[in-house]
């Protein structure tokens, strides 16, 4: 009998990926004014994402822009030409829709899921905020308080406080090295000229993307896109590119000692090849073998055998340099050793090789997760939006499963043999030494 249920699940897994492999309508389409356009008509739902992507983040800023990329976008969610603060999202929730942005280093979007019969609102709601924001000097003023106070929860939370500790040592020439939220001296020194100025020479038309995914017809969205986005005017912008860090030859330590802290939190991480590279599919494989889930490596060696009480990580992507991280929560006193064992078990894999059939089985369970994620829509939508706006390549997003299929076990092989005993960034979150 089980037997027979591993067969059934198999088959069904089979025919489940040749869905994703198959060929969906997917329209992808550049605007005579520079936006980028993607529809995939979706018939097994009834729902809709509608997102828009920036190629806007912290990496991009000047030195007196630091957090403004994110300050914009609160600000965009303040009111535009045609609506009130706090309408839209009012109008969404009420026709039982949800709408959010992010921010990261890389890029910012915009997005609402929601019923189809609302998709045409939705991408008017979207286009109202990101090409007619009030961005006035009263909003200005309103909003700088409020990211204050946000800075301040995150200065107060120590984890956050390892974070940015761990990327200003990772990071030396980039601006990598800088909080995605910003500094206080920065976000009280905006004015509103210079929040103006950032979103008009940022948010052009030739850096925008937007996403429709979902139950919709591939005419009407690009005709409504046409008559809303398609009319919007802007200098020409394209995000300069991202320099590469210098090959890192020595160990980065920083230790951090906090009074309401009672375990020890540590980040160790390496240098990852960019996005970008031909080569990161790899480490998203490697990623799978030592961290992902309960049957990972480093769960298997740490967690069950109590070296740790959580242990997570893996390939930290970005535009420029990246990283693959380890970090794990253990007692004080067992960070040592807990760290000896994790190099102990890298080396392991550097000298005697990762099994051809542990490579394949990882592979085989990011497809299954990645097609089973691509249900939602609003999952299906961020794959394009990412893979155009922070890859530069709509074939990233379309050619994931096959990609994952051709890594081959040298490919994650040689990246894990980069990870050395004195190249590396670590830091350490304790408790506050007696």
């Amino acid at each position: 009998m089980y037997k027979k249920i591993l067969i059934l699940w198999s088959l069904i897994m089979a025919l489940a990926v040749a869905k994703a492999e198959s060929k969906e309508k997917v329209t992808i389409k550049k605007l005579k004014n520079g936006v980028s356009v993607i529809v995939k008509e979706r018939k097994d739902t009834q729902a809709v994402a509608v997102q828009v992507w920036f190629g806007v983040g912290s990496i991009y800023e000047k030195d007196n822009e630091r957090g403004l990329s994110h300050f914009l976008e609160h600000m965009l969610f303040n009111g535009t030409k045609y609506t009130k603060p706090g309408e839209i999202e009012f109008e969404v929730e009420k026709k039982g829709g949800s709408i959010n942005a992010a921010t990261s280093f890389d890029f910012t979007y915009y997005h609402i899921e929601i019923g189809n019969l609302f998709w045409k609102d939705a991408l008017k709601y979207l286009y109202y905020m990101t090409t007619q924001p009030s961005l006035s000097d009263e909003m200005v003023a309103k909003e700088k308080p409020i990211v204050l106070e946000e800075l301040n929860r995150h200065l107060d939370n120590p984890k956050s406080y390892l974070w940015d500790t761990y990327y200003k040592l990772a990071y030396k020439k980039t601006n990598y090295k800088h909080p995605v939220i910003g500094y206080r001296e920065t976000i009280e020194n905006y004015t509103p000229q210079l929040v103006r100025d950032y979103f008009y020479s940022h948010y052009t038309p030739s850096n925008t993307v937007v996403v429709v995914v979902g139950n919709v017809n591939t005419d009407e969205v690009l005709k409504e896109i046409n008559n809303t986005f398609g009319t919007v005017k802007g200098q020409y912008y394209k995000p300069p590119k991202v320099e590469l860090e210098d090959t890192q030859i020595e160990v980065r330590r920083e230790d951090i000692y906090k009074p309401q802290i009672t375990r020890a939190y540590v980040a160790i991480g390496w240098q990852a090849p960019s996005i970008r590279d031909k080569t990161s599919v790899a480490l998203t494989v490697l990623e799978e073998i030592l961290l992902n889930g309960k049957s990972s490596v480093m769960y298997q060696e740490l967690k069950e055998k109590g070296y740790v009480q959580s242990i997570m990580g893996g390939y930290m992507a970005h535009v420029g340099t990246s990283q693959f991280l380890f970090y794990f929560i253990t007692d004080p006193e067992k960070v040592e050793t807990t760290k000896a064992r994790l190099f102990e078990i890298i080396k392991s894999y550097q000298e005697n090789g990762i099994p051809k059939e542990v490579i394949e089985n990882a592979k085989k369970r990011i497809i299954n997760r990645e097609v089973f994620a691509r249900e939602e829509v609003d999952n299906d939508a961020e794959s394009a939006g990412y893979a155009v706006t922070v890859t530069g390549d709509i074939k990233y997003d379309l050619e994931f499963i096959q990609r994952i299929k051709k890594v081959k076990k040298e490919e994650v092989e040689n990246y894990l043999k980069t990870l050395k005993d004195n190249n590396y960034t670590e830091v350490r979150l304790l408790p506050e030494k007696k």
